[in-house]
C-alpha cells in the first residue's frame, strides 16, 4: 500500500497557551500525531476571546514553528478550536418532502439547510452545525438515509453561534500569523472527541473541559450533542487567589498550584511544605500546602457550581445519565474528582485524550486532560464525513473572503 501524505495540524488558541499539533495518515490509513508545538499566550486572550491580536500572532507563529521542527512538516493549512463565553447553541429541526422515490445527497443538504433557517441578531454567526440522527417517514435514529426509500425526511441539528467580532478577530490573528483557516470546531464539541466513549455519548454524559479562562461544557444524547456552553471561570481564577492571599508572585503561583495543588485540605499533611518566593523580593519563604489547598478548595468548588447551574439552566440534565467526564489543565488538580462528585452530585471520571495511534512518540506527553482539545480537533477533523463539512462551512468561508479583500 503506498503511503498517504494527509496531514491535519490542529490549533487550540487557549487562554493561557496556544497549542499546535500535527498529524498524519500512516500505512493503516490512522492519523498518527508527529508534531506539537506549545508558546504561552497569557496575554493575548481573556475568557476566549482575543484582546491582543499581536500577542496571539506571535503566540501562534512559535507554537505551529515549534510542531513543524517536530513533525519535518510545512504548515500552511489549519483546523480551529474555539471557545469563549459569547458561544450559544441553538436546537434545531428541519422537515422536507422528498422529490424522488429515494433519499440522495441533495435531500440531505436540503433538509440540513432547511433546519439552520433561524433568527439570529444581527452581531452573531453560525460558526458549526453539528448534525443529528435522520428520521424518515416517521421512523427515527437514522445515521445514513441515503438510498432509502422516503417521502418525508427529517434531522435534529445542533448549531453553534458567536459573536462576528469575536470569530473575526480569532481570524484576523490566525490570518496575520500566516496560515489558512480551514476548518472550525467549538472546544466543546472537540474535547468530547478526545475523552468520550460511544456508549456514554448513547447512553447520556455531560463533558465539562475545564481550561484556564473558560469551562467548555457539552451535552450529549442519543449519541449526539444536544447542548454547548461556556462559563467564563477557570484554573486562573484559582491561580490569582493564590497569589494575592499567599502573597505569591502570579507566575510563580502557576507553578505552585499545578506542582502541590489538592482540592481537599483534609488530605494535605500539616507537616507538608513548599519552598517559594514572596511578591515584590527575591526573598524565600516557607508555605504549608494545607494552607494552599484551603485556598483553592472555596474556587473550585465555586466552579463548579456555576457549571451545575448551566448544567440545570440547560434543561438537559435529565439526559445525563452516565458519568460527568471532566478534562482540561484543572483536571489534574489533585482529589478534584472528589470535590467534582460531592458538587455535582454524580459520579465523575476524569476524561484523558484517546491517541489513535498508541505507538505515536508523543502519545506519553498527549495522555493529559491538558491537550483535550487540541487531540479532540485531530479526531473531529481526521474523518471524511467532518472534512467534507468543514469545506462546506460557508462562514469562514465568507469571512476569509472579507479578510483577503480588506488586506489586498
Amino acid at each position: 500500500m503506498a503511503k498517504s501524505n494527509a496531514m491535519i495540524a490542529a490549533l487550540d488558541i487557549g487562554t493561557k497557551s496556544v497549542t499546535t499539533l500535527v498529524a498524519q495518515k500512516n500505512d493503516e490509513g490512522v492519523f498518527s500525531i508527529i508534531g506539537k508545538g506549545v508558546f504561552e499566550n497569557n496575554k493575548g486572550l481573556i475568557a476566549g476571546d482575543v484582546v491582543d491580536v499581536q500577542a496571539t500572532v506571535a503566540a501562534i507563529r512559535e507554537s505551529v514553528a515549534e510542531a513543524e521542527q517536530i513533525s519535518s512538516k510545512r504548515i500552511k493549512k489549519v483546523f480551529v478550536g474555539v471557545s469563549g463565553e459569547g458561544i450559544r447553541s441553538i436546537n434545531s429541526h428541519g422537515v422536507i418532502q422528498v422529490r424522488g422515490q429515494e433519499i440522495a445527497k441533495t435531500d440531505v443538504n436540503r433538509v440540513i439547510e432547511q433546519a439552520k433557517i433561524i433568527t439570529l441578531p444581527d452581531d452573531r454567526e453560525i460558526i458549526s452545525v453539528e448534525i443529528g440522527k435522520y428520521t424518515v417517514d416517521g421512523k427515527p435514529g437514522i445515521v445514513n438515509p441515503i438510498g432509502m426509500a422516503c417521502r418525508r425526511l427529517e434531522v435534529d441539528v445542533l448549531i453553534i453561534t458567536m459573536p462576528k467580532t469575536m470569530c473575526r478577530n480569532l481570524y484576523k490573528a490566525v490570518e496575520d500569523a500566516g496560515f489558512f483557516v480551514n476548518g472550525v470546531v467549538v472546544s466543546a464539541i472537540a474535547s468530547s472527541w478526545a475523552v468520550l466513549e460511544e456508549d456514554e455519548k448513547n447512553l447520556g454524559v455531560a463533558m465539562v473541559d475545564i481550561g484556564d479562562g473558560v469551562a467548555d461544557i457539552a451535552i450529549y444524547y442519543n449519541g449526539d450533542p444536544v447542548y454547548v456552553a461556556v462559563m467564563p471561570m477557570g484554573g486562573k481564577f484559582i491561580t490569582d487567589d493564590i497569589s494575592k492571599v499567599m502573597k505569591i508572585p502570579p507566575a510563580e503561583a502557576e507553578k505552585i498550584k499545578c506542582k502541590y495543588g489538592n482540592a481537599r485540605p483534609e488530605y494535605v499533611s500539616d507537616a507538608e511544605v513548599f519552598e517559594t518566593f514572596v511578591i515584590g523580593t527575591n526573598a524565600q519563604t516557607t508555605k504549608k500546602v494545607k494552607q494552599l489547598a484551603t485556598v483553592i478548595t472555596p474556587r473550585i468548588e465555586e466552579i463548579l457550581i456555576e457549571i451545575k447551574k448551566k448544567l440545570r439552566e440547560s434543561q438537559k440534565e435529565s439526559l445525563i445519565q452516565s458519568d460527568i467526564v471532566i478534562t482540561g489543565g484543572t483536571a489534574k488538580l489533585k482529589n478534584i474528582q472528589c470535590v467534582t462528585e460531592d458538587t455535582l452530585e454524580q459520579t465523575v471520571r476524569i476524561g484523558i485524550p484517546k491517541i489513535d495511534d498508541p505507538g505515536s512518540g508523543l502519545n506519553d506527553v498527549l495522555s493529559s486532560p491538558t491537550f483535550a482539545t487540541a487531540v479532540g480537533i485531530i479526531r473531529h477533523f481526521s474523518g471524511r464525513r467532518q472534512l467534507e463539512i468543514a469545506k462546506r462551512n460557508g462562514f469562514w468561508a465568507k469571512v476569509a473572503d472579507i479578510f483577503r479583500n480588506f488586506f489586498e
